[in-house]
């Protein structure tokens, strides 16, 4: 299994795809394209990594290529702000503690008429206080807000989770909000 880029999950019923340059391999048990779960270093050089496997699943599903770009967008905004917030600048370096890491999970749901992708992304830092002054930053969880529908934070001495669902349909998204 290659490690290069991250550590990946392979459960049963799990594809997990593994893009290591240019070419895509599937691992896990059974294969089924509903759900893609990753594990990844948390550091912001993995963020390309995790937008070529994320569009390597929604190639293989089919998903409207609005989809992907939104998936793209507020997934590597959740992630940028696992890797910043919960685990501070340091993480970023090459030589930062290996266990700080960011889950990814990304599944097919809903119903026929109002399918979604339900999307995970939980870190396991502290997180870290709002700067007063933020500057030009901070909209990162308005940014998934915009793109999703129902997103939710949820904090522990554990970690922090952000789910949320994209909207397979444009229309459908526009509508519920």
């Amino acid at each position: 299994m290659p490690r290069r880029h991250g550590l990946d999950l392979a459960a049963p019923g799990t594809t997990v795809c593994v893009v290591d340059d240019g070419a895509i391999t599937y691992l896990g048990g059974q294969r089924s394209d509903r759900r893609l779960r990753l594990r990844h270093h948390a550091r912001a050089t993995e963020l390309s990594v995790i937008r070529r496997r994320i569009s390597a699943w929604a190639g293989g599903n089919r998903l409207p290529a609005h989809t992907v770009v939104d998936l793209q967008l507020a997934v590597g905004e959740a992630v940028a702000n696992g890797v910043e917030h919960a685990y501070g600048a340091d993480a970023s370096r090459p030589d930062a503690d290996a266990g700080a890491t960011v889950e990814v999970e990304l599944e097919l749901d809903g119903s026929p008429s109002r399918p979604v992708v339900a999307v995970t992304v939980t870190d396991h830092g502290r997180w870290r206080p709002v700067p007063v002054d933020p500057g030009h930053r901070g909209r990162g969880l308005a940014l998934i807000r915009e793109l999703s529908r129902r997103m939710q934070v949820s904090m522990s001495g554990q970690g922090t989770r952000v789910c949320f669902e994209i909207p397979l349909d444009r229309l459908q998204h526009s509508a519920t909000g």
